[in-house]
């Protein structure tokens, strides 16, 4: 069987990330600007070839993708949404800067839980099944790659869980409209669901980077990321 390469890419910028509002199971779409980006993207670099393109509910995940791959058949997973942030959710990060929870939560090492969040292991748990889902799925139909375009936090955590090199979530942070290749080998991938990471996406055709690990100091999630 041959290689399975899916680019997972970081969808548009929203309304909510204009805003710093938290917006995981909160429906925000594309903003003009955020359509604008995305638009001058395509101009700037080359986007790759893909079999079939995945995203979430989520209209931002498939605005991006139509502005991305426009000719391409999308596959909508509701696997695949970000994660409801529970009493945060649909709150700015200003608002949110004198709640007590809420320093709680983004505290070092901070192991508070929103009152109605989605819990991490859960989260993790279904988008991680996702992804192995969508490697399966491919290798049963016989496509060799994929666009997978979501939010931010989605990319993260996968990538923290099933990929190589091994990294925290914030190391796998990227702007909108860019993201990673991911390399599954079918065999051994169905021993062991693990991803490669070989390179950022989408090229602009220079050299590709060969560490694609990104190095950030300031470890407190921001809504506008994602």
């Amino acid at each position: 069987m041959r290689t399975i390469k899916l680019f997972f890419i970081r969808n548009g910028t929203s309304v909510a990330n204009e805003k710093g509002i938290y917006s995981g199971s909160t429906d925000s779409p594309l903003s003009e600007s955020g359509r604008r980006e995305l638009a001058q993207l395509l101009e700037e670099y080359d986007y790759p070839y893909v079999d079939c393109v995945y995203t979430s509910p989520l209209s931002s995940d498939i605005e991006s993708a139509r502005i991305l791959y426009p000719d391409v058949e999308t596959a909508v997973m509701d696997s695949l949404r970000e994660t409801d942030f529970g009493e945060f959710e649909g709150r700015s990060i200003e608002e949110l800067k004198t709640d007590a929870n809420f320093r709680k939560w983004v505290a070092p090492k901070g192991e508070y839980i929103p009152e109605g969040a989605e819990h991490p292991s859960d989260f993790i748990s279904r988008i991680c099944s996702a992804v192995i889902r969508i490697v399966r799925t491919m290798m049963d139909q016989g496509y060799t790659s994929a666009a997978v375009i979501v939010h931010m936090g989605v990319i993260s955590n996968v990538f923290s869980t099933l990929a190589y090199p091994k990294a925290d979530p914030f190391s796998w942070t990227c702007d909108p409209g860019f993201g990673y290749t991911a390399v599954a080998d079918p065999v051994l991938f169905l021993r062991e669901p693990v991803l490669e990471i070989t390179a950022k996406t989408p090229s602009n055709g220079e050299e590709p980077e060969e560490d694609p690990i990104q190095d950030w100091d300031d470890r407190m999630w921001d809504p506008s990321w994602d």
